[in-house]
């Protein structure tokens, strides 16, 4: 039953992706506009589909952990670059230096352990911590 329901919202997910693609090469296509028009109407578009996305994955996500198919804070969702949540990781915990916060792809369980070290916090606190910014 849990396979069915991640199957039926991954084609879901697809689906949405599918039709935005369609939309957009739709709007390319059949645009009324000049081209600084054109290319300033589709950054507002893609702009709000990817907030759409964003919103719909984070959607997916807290269903998927209110039914207990993921742990609670499995997911992470980030507003912003890494950038941004590390200056106000530093700004709301003065102890964080920028060590603490190095992420090296492939190596999140070291950032996540040395977090949980210096915070004294869980994985699942930490994320929450870091989705809140």
């Amino acid at each position: 039953m849990i396979n069915n329901m991640n199957d039926e919202k991954g084609k879901i997910l697809l689906a949405t992706l599918a039709g935005i693609g369609v939309g957009v090469a739709a709007g390319i296509l059949l645009a009324p506009n000049n081209g600084p028009d054109t290319r300033d109407s589709l950054k507002r578009t893609l702009s709000k589909a990817g907030d759409e996305l964003e919103r719909t994955v984070k959607n997916l996500m807290d269903k998927l952990e209110s039914n207990k198919v993921t742990d609670d804070g499995s997911s992470l969702v980030m507003r912003g670059s890494w950038d941004d949540v590390k200056g106000q990781l530093k700004k709301n915990y003065a102890e964080l230096t920028e060590d603490d916060l190095t992420y090296v792809e492939g190596q999140e369980d070291e950032l996540w352990g040395r977090l949980q070290q210096k915070l004294g916090k869980t994985k699942n606190e930490i994320m929450k911590v870091i989705r809140d910014l």
